[in-house]
């Protein structure tokens, strides 16, 4: 769900004006504008790579991807380092990155529609905008996407978005955008319909110094998982990443659209969780039952969080490691409370998972070290990084490096594939 997992980072940055920030991007836009080119040879399927985007703000464990944006007209862009977030729903860019001019979506009086999406790691602030969304030789046509930083709405989010945590987008960029095709195929569902408590759709008027009013949304007008709105290849994910057992630069992984509509998106060999019945407390989000050494919580996989973010490891966090310890790029690593995992040695951690009724059960062996040599070092893959999940206790997160060396299905909740109903995970 797009969390930072390096929570002491947030206290670290200081703030930038939204001018600083939108000059900083458009000067790592996504391309230019072009007529769209023929697809590619294998039609559902595309690199993802893990890799430092931006060297003043290096984040680890970051999957990115490219998407091709087009208008009605069929002049398309296409928009690099998209982050790939498993955890979320929906297509979002950053402010200064989109060149084309693409229609507004619009309230039933003609006023643009924005949107307040809450991610772990805030809240991301946009005008939905209408687009066509391809990748390989998939299409989504005529979908709403977010635009953060658009003029059409207020620069600053109205106070009820805002009240919902701090602002993502705030600070030194990570990424261009963030493609969530996780397991839901819209990102709010009927609460969002029937109600605007969760202050995430509003109508606005007045442009940049206008203002804003929250307002439901019908499901069929919510920002959509563009997978489950390909013509085909629809109902899911399989993503599919080589093994790491310590850091290094960068890594290359495969996306794969569909599960079990072609010859390569078959789940030969994987185990199919169903999803457990939701907590309460994430009544839109599949989970599953998990243990963490012995600790009972709930867990969700995750590519948009960047390490395993556990309810409970057994290891306790070194609070006291000397400033000489500490990653020269200003990341605090086990400096303090809030830093990540760091034993002395490495350890390896068991976590059960189950699906729903208890069945599947599999064991999972996860390995944790110290990641300050590879912080120093400024590695984009290190694969034994961990928190404790202080955010949410009860709540585990396996983040990206719970996907290297394996296949990981996502199916989209409602969709049909031969391995049974969406959604679920499988691995």
């Amino acid at each position: 769900m797009f969390k930072r997992i390096i929570q002491l980072v947030d206290r670290l940055w200081a703030p930038i004006g939204a001018a600083s920030l939108l000059g900083l991007l458009a000067g790592c836009g996504g391309g230019s504008v072009a007529v769209a080119p023929p697809p590619p040879a294998t039609p559902n399927q595309v690199p993802v790579t893990v890799a430092l985007f931006n060297p003043n703000n290096p984040y680890p464990n970051r999957p990115y991807v490219t998407v091709t944006v087009c208008d009605a007209q069929n002049h398309c862009q296409d928009v690099d380092h998209v982050l790939l977030d498993t955890g979320s729903t929906g297509l979002r860019l950053m402010p200064g990155v989109l060149n084309l001019s693409l229609p507004a979506q619009t309230a039933s009086d003609g006023s643009p529609i924005a949107e307040c999406m809450q991610y772990g790691a805030g809240y991301f602030w946009g005008a939905q905008r209408m687009a066509t969304v391809k990748m390989a030789g998939e299409v989504a046509t005529n979908i709403p996407l977010t635009v953060a930083g658009d003029t059409s709405i207020p620069t600053n989010a109205p106070a009820g978005c805002a009240a919902t945590g701090p602002n993502a987008i705030a600070g030194l960029p990570e990424f261009k955008g963030i493609l969530g095709i996780g397991p839901q195929p819209v990102d709010c569902g009927m609460s969002c319909a029937q109600s605007t408590s969760n202050q995430m759709y509003f109508s606005c008027q007045g442009g940049s110094t206008g203002s804003c009013t929250a307002v439901t949304m019908p499901v069929a007008m919510q920002t959509p998982n563009p997978v489950s709105r390909f013509v085909s290849d629809n109902n899911g994910t399989v993503l599919t990443f080589p093994a790491a057992s310590t850091a290094q630069g960068s890594m290359v992984g495969r996306l794969t659209f569909g599960i079990g509509t072609q010859a390569n998106n078959a789940l030969n060999g994987l185990q199919v969780y169903q999803s457990s019945v939701p907590d309460p407390d994430f009544p839109f989000w599949p989970l599953l039952a998990a243990n963490i050494n012995g600790a009972a919580s709930f867990a969700f996989l995750d590519t948009g969080t960047n390490a395993y973010d556990l309810a409970q490891t057994g290891t306790p966090v070194v609070i006291n490691k000397p400033p000489s310890m500490q990653a020269v790029s200003g990341l605090a690593v086990c400096g303090q409370a809030g830093g990540p995992y760091c034993p002395p040695a490495p350890v390896s951690v068991q976590i059960r998972l189950n699906g729903s009724n208890g069945n599947p059960t599999s064991w999972q062996t996860i390995n944790l070290a110290d990641p300050t040599l590879a912080f120093q070092q400024n590695l984009a893959v290190i694969p034994t990084l961990a928190f404790q999940n202080s955010d949410f206790p009860g709540y585990s997160i396996l983040g990206l490096p719970f996907y290297f060396g394996k296949t990981v299905a996502t199916a989209i909740s409602g969709s049909v594939t031969p391995y049974g109903a969406g959604p679920y995970w499988a691995f």
